[in-house]
């Protein structure tokens, strides 16, 4: 009977071990839990019915009555430069994406170096994180250096004697068109160009989830890698890349929803201007679901091919 006892004595120990843990989990996310119960799921919900419903002001307020589909409808095919808007900030966000990953890892592959200074440069990549939150992204909306940057000058800078330009963003296009002698590919890096000041603040999580990553995995590889005589190129395409393959599908949705979701999205920007008037709700609710709708699409795409590609570590 003693030995009994003795063995379930651990199993039992274990299990309250697990779960303290799980609980301290649940704790954690408590205010997630709340927050979604209590603030966003209604909201959503009060979303899906003014999108199947037409709003009627009253003197106390307003009133929704059913429509079925007709907003969808209105949405859809009648709503002029909806889709175009759609398709075109996709397009734009498919440059993006992988530009922002790459961009990320390589500087997650320096920051992860050893040199003098490293903190403070690790603290530097983040800070465009901090800045384009908040209310310093409403003064970036304003009138401003960017604003200069994306004019059609393209912060034609001249020098202090006044003889010519330091930086003429026209030189530098017909340098880069000449170079390339791909109008298209041209094109691409002149869109990366224009948009360096939105990659690098783009960037900041993702570095750090890869820098967190690279961080994980142990010296021992690369000492033996080093013992072997591999090279750097051989490392990073036999250790590093394996290692933080999973962490390209997190990076990856994730920078899919966050470019999706900002606010100088163009399509984000037109569903706000309906928005805009009160009388505009019902339709700019179905045009919210229906951009929801293609986001979870997106996502799902990425999810499966990129799923395909990840090495994971038994």
């Amino acid at each position: 009977m003693s030995k009994v006892t003795i063995e379930k004595m651990p199993k039992r120990q274990r299990v309250s071990l697990e779960r303290k843990q799980n609980l301290y989990g649940y704790v954690f996310v408590l205010p997630v839990i709340l927050g979604l119960a209590f603030i966003y799921i209604p909201v959503v919900v009060q979303s899906l019915i003014y999108s199947f419903s037409e709003i009627n002001v009253t003197e106390n307020g307003f009133e929704t009555v059913f429509c079925g589909w007709d907003n969808y409808y209105q949405a859809l095919f009648v709503e002029e430069g909806f889709i175009r808007t759609v398709v075109e900030s996709t397009a734009g966000i498919l440059i993006q994406i992988p530009i922002i990953l790459i961009f990320a890892f390589f500087m997650a592959n320096v920051l992860n170096q050893e040199f003098v200074g490293k903190t403070a440069a690790r603290v530097i990549f983040f800070i465009p994180v901090i800045i384009s939150t908040g209310i310093i992204a409403e003064v970036e909306s304003m009138s401003s250096m960017i604003d200069i940057y994306s004019s059609s000058e393209k912060m034609e800078i001249g020098s202090a004697s006044g003889s010519g330009n330091v930086f003429n963003y026209a030189a530098l296009a017909n340098l880069i068109i000449q170079t390339l002698n791909n109008t298209d590919l041209a094109n691409i890096v002149l869109g990366a160009i224009d948009g360096l000041y939105s990659i690098i603040t783009s960037s900041g999580v993702q570095m750090l989830v890869f820098l967190s990553g690279l961080q994980g995995i142990s010296t021992s590889m690369y000492e033996a890698a080093q013992v072997e005589g591999a090279t750097g190129w051989e490392v990073f395409w036999k250790i590093s890349f394996p290692y933080v393959s999973p962490l390209i599908l997190v990076n990856t949705i994730y920078t899919v929803i966050d470019q999706f979701l900002k606010s100088d999205n163009l399509a984000v920007t037109f569903i706000n201007e309906k928005l805009a008037n009160s009388s505009g709700y019902a339709l700019a609710s179905s045009l919210s679901w229906i951009y929801t709708l293609v986001v979870l699409l997106f996502v799902g795409v990425v999810f499966l091919l990129i799923n395909r590609m990840v090495i994971y570590q038994d």
